[in-house]
């Protein structure tokens, strides 16, 4: 939705907040850089290579307010961090092949009070040094940190703005000391809620095995010799979310080439072998599926009359159970209107979804 329309007759536009702030977004650096992020290592190898490569994006999209919100948040935050607690916030890392920005980080007492003018109300001396990175999340994607915690690109991000802190990759800076190593004893996830301020936080010790993870996927995309060479590691349209919101989803998954209203993941599956082992996963995951759905029916039987609390490394809470207001019975409408002999009221029916049916073929011998 914009605002460029005339307000009240007044003659006088309104300049529209989205549109000037998608122009905005797309002039900043990092959406021009063509050195591999460090956001980006651990998603998607393809989205990657596209990046490395510099492919023109096909999927700009005008709707992203979300992530716009998040990137002024995340602005407010890292101010905080800084003039409240004495963090050093976005380093410009590099060793050339790998460009970042490292949100937070402290260094440790000795370095930090050499360089830092005034010591910050909040700011607290530390033995280590601890670099940070800040996510905003919505309030469903927060509940999935929650449940499972960092995914396994994020521990690869913030490790390796600790690996090129570590190795000396700081770009030229006003206090810091460049080109030589930094410590880093600790890395840190801080997610913020979009909608109500959530913060969940997880840290643990720099892991050199993760660095090197990390490492290692990021020079299989860097020596791609075309994004095309690369797999697409995530689900694709409809199934995952960064695909969704990927700029080069239509060039990815050849979306103004499908016909027939035909989901985008069937260019995985174009000859038989592909068929059959699309078909083996489907049917190995309906089985573990069923087998699941039996289990979850019988502990929420047996949960029925529990009552909220916390039992060992579980916490359980009902919601619902409300009294529901009354509601329209279509079939006593019906049988009202056949008896006062009333044409009965029809609209198209379309067409029925399509069912799938996979059984295996039993073995002879």
């Amino acid at each position: 939705m914009t605002t460029d329309n005339i307000v009240e007759n007044l003659d006088v536009r309104v300049p529209d907040l989205w549109k000037g702030a998608h122009r905005d977004d797309r002039a900043r650096p990092r959406s021009r850089q063509r050195l591999l992020g460090p956001s980006s290592i651990g998603l998607c190898r393809r989205r990657a290579a596209y990046e490395v490569h510099g492919t023109w994006p096909t999927d700009l999209a005008d709707n992203m307010h979300a992530a716009i919100l998040g990137t002024w948040l995340h602005e407010g935050i890292l101010r905080v961090l800084r003039e409240q607690y004495g963090a050093w916030t976005e380093l410009e890392l590099t060793d050339g092949m790998i460009l970042g920005h490292a949100d937070a980080y402290w260094a440790p007492g000795h370095l930090h009070h050499q360089n830092v003018r005034h010591r910050p109300p909040g700011a607290q001396a530390v033995d280590m040094g601890v670099v940070e990175d800040v996510k905003t999340k919505s309030t469903r994607a927060l509940d999935v940190v929650v449940r499972q915690g960092p995914s396994q690109a994020e521990w690869f991000q913030v490790h390796l703005y600790a690996h090129l802190l570590r190795t000396g990759g700081l770009r030229e800076h006003s206090t810091l000391p460049t080109s030589e190593p930094l410590p880093v004893d600790v890395v840190r996830l801080r997610y913020v809620g979009r909608e109500y301020g959530q913060v969940v936080v997880h840290q643990r010790a720099y892991d050199e095995d993760v660095t090197k993870q990390a490492l290692a996927w990021a020079e299989d995309v860097l020596a791609s010799p075309e994004p095309e060479a690369m797999p697409r590691d995530l689900d694709g349209p409809g199934l995952s979310i960064i695909c969704d919101n990927c700029p080069f989803k239509t060039t990815c998954w050849n979306i103004d080439q499908l016909s027939d209203d035909r989901a985008p993941q069937t260019i995985l599956a174009e000859d038989a072998p592909a068929i059959t082992e699309a078909l083996r996963a489907y049917a190995d995951a309906a089985e573990v599926e069923s087998t699941a759905k039996k289990r979850k029916a019988k502990a929420r039987k047996m949960l029925d009359a529990a009552d909220a609390g916390t039992y060992g490394a579980f916490k359980l809470s009902w919601s619902g159970g409300n009294p529901r207001p009354p509601e329209p019975d279509p079939e006593a409408m019906i049988r009202i209107l056949e008896g006062l002999s009333v044409d009965i009221p029809m609209r198209p029916g379309g067409r029925t979804s399509r069912t799938i049916n996979v059984s295996r073929i039993p073995e002879t011998s």
